[in-house]
This record gives structure tokens, sequence and C-alpha cells, in this order.
């Protein structure tokens, strides 16, 4: 529902008793798919989904827990570049190709909604403490995370196609096998970059907005905890992807527990509580600072009308009093000259 300005200086501004309404709505439903594209990339990952699992991911469970001397084994197997592995690795990445480009593309779904969740609040935080770092840090952060994400989906899906495409419609002898994963490890080591880059970002845009509600108090001091648990977690999370270099078992065990911890539990949480927050706003707290702009408007135009009519008043005699000044004859001036 809209209101409008009765008066003639506002007769074509519209103000929404729910202005942010779009915010929340893309971040509940942000929220939703974060949840969903988690569930999709642990399906890919496992391959639980299908008949040929990934032989890369091969722990066991026990009755104390999960034992990883198979998970090790497999590792050891794969830098030797055997070849069984790599055949069922192959075999298992054309079967889920179509799987992992659905996950790809809702995560990058989930980041615009992210984006426009954070545009939203944004000038939520810019109406209450007017802070600069809303629009200089907090939007572009996100706005770069989002980018990335979009050129990663890119990347992803034309490699995996690609690569399904090659493994099934070639005739892949052994040496050809390992230049195909050895080409696949170096276009891949892109993507590991990228995401990282992207947790870097998601790290600055939540330390900024738990800054930005610490100095506005607009919503709870638990969200503020929230966010910095998230940034927290998202830095931890870049030096856990770029540590795949080094310490490839740990550090993508890390990685992935740290994908499922934020994007599973702590980012879902945090997007819907700020979509309800969004929804809940009504005008009233921002009509004030819309009186205020339009009181303004009204003062700036009532001293113009001011102006306007002693001007319309003093006119005539200011003009009779010009047309008795004697003015030379341009005869005169010519003789003169």
């Amino acid at each position: 529902r809209t209101t409008q300005d009765p008066d003639n200086m506002g007769a074509g501004i519209q103000v929404s008793t729910r202005p942010y309404w779009w915010g929340g709505m893309a971040s509940v439903l942000g929220g939703l798919l974060f949840f969903l594209a988690c569930l999709l990339n642990l399906a890919f990952l496992s391959g639980t989904a299908f008949k040929v699992k990934n032989p890369l991911v091969a722990f066991e469970r026990t009755k104390t827990g999960i034992d990883a001397t198979a998970q090790a084994a497999a590792y050891k197997k794969y830098l030797a570049l055997d070849e069984d592995l790599l055949r069922q690795l192959w075999e298992y990445r054309a079967v889920s190709a179509n799987l992992s480009i659905v996950a790809s593309a809702i995560t990058t779904l989930s980041f615009f909604l992210l984006l426009a969740t954070v545009m939203s609040l944004a000038d939520c935080f810019d109406q209450h403490s007017g802070h600069k770092a809303s629009k200089t840090m907090l939007v572009p952060a996100f706005l770069f995370a989002a980018a990335l994400v979009v050129l990663d989906l890119t990347f992803n899906a034309g490699q995996t196609t690609t690569s399904a495409f090659i493994y099934d419609m070639w005739t892949v002898d052994y040496q050809t096998l390992k230049a195909l994963e050895i080409s696949y490890v170096m276009t891949n080591s892109r993507e590991m970059w990228m995401k990282a880059v992207v947790w870097v970002f998601l790290g600055v845009g939540m330390s900024t907005a738990a800054y930005l509600n610490g100095r506005s108090n607009m919503l709870y001091s638990s969200w503020t905890f929230l966010s910095v648990l998230i940034a927290l977690l998202s830095f931890i999370g870049f030096l856990a992807e770029v540590g795949r270099l080094k310490w490839f078992l740990e550090a993508a065990a890390l990685d992935i527990a740290l994908a499922v911890l934020v994007s599973f539990f702590l980012l879902p949480i945090w997007m819907v509580w700020t979509g309800v927050y969004l929804l809940n706003i009504r005008d009233k707290e921002f009509t004030e600072v819309f009186a205020a702009a339009h009181a303004k408007i009204e003062h700036m135009t009532g001293r113009a009308s001011v102006a306007s009519t002693r001007f319309q008043s003093t006119a005539p005699k200011e003009m009779a009093h010009l047309a008795a000044l004697p003015i030379a004859h341009p005869t005169v001036m010519t003789t003169r000259r």
C-alpha cells in the first residue's frame, strides 16, 4: 500500500508502508537457497546420489567415529596417478556433471539474493546512522563476492560439461587420461582461488555489517555477534582453501566443514533474520526523514514565494524610475564618437 502527498510539491512522491519488503523477501528466499545449495554440494561431493562413488571421498564409518585411513590411501593413489582410481574418478565426474552445474547455479542465485538483501540493509544503515561505510564498504564487498561466484559458475559449467564430453566421446588411454587429469587440475586451480577470494569478501562484508550495527543499534546485539562469527569463519575459510596447496587432506576437510557450518546453518539464519527485520519495517520511522526533507522543501519554496511577491510589488516602481532616467540618443552618441 502506498500513500501520496496531497501538496503540489509531493504530488508525484509515493511512500510505501513497507519500503524494504522486496529486500526482506529476497533475504528469506536466499537463505533457503543457500541451505538447498549446500545439500546439493554435499550430495555431489559424497556421491550418495549416484551408483559411481567419488574415490577421493573414502571415509569409513566405525563404531567410534570416522576412519580416514582409506581417504589417505586414496589420496596417495591419486598423487601416483593410479589408472584405476583416475578412471573411477572421471566416470564419477561424467555422471555427476549435471548435479554440479545445478548446485553452482543455485549458489549463484543465492549470492544474487544476498546482494539484494545487503543493498536494502545498506539503505537502512544509511537512514539510521548515515555512515558512509554502508555504501563504500558493505555493498562493494558483497558485490565483488557475487561477481566472482558468477564467474565461477561460468568456468565450472564449461569445465564440467567439456570434461564429461571428452571422457564419454573420446577414446582415452592411460597416457591421455593422465594428461587430461593434469589439465583438469591446472584449470580447477583458478576455481580454488576464486572461492578463496569469495571467502575474503564475505568476511569483509560481514565485518562491515557488524560494525555498522554496533554504531546504529538497528538490530539486536546477537545479530552483530552472528555477523562477526560468520566473518571470522570466512577468513578461516580463505586459509583453508589456500592451504590445499600444502596440506590437501586436512585443508579440504576443514574447508568442507566450514562450508557446511556457514552455508548450511549460519548464513541461512543470518539471511532469514535480516529478512524478517526488513519485512517488519514500516514507513513510520522512515517517514520522519521524509517529513523533515519535505518541510525543508516547503521552507525553501516559502522563501522563494516571499521573494517573488516582493519583486512583483516593487517592480512597477523600479521600472517607472528607470524610464524617467535621461538616456543619450544614438545620434548624439555617434556624434561624440
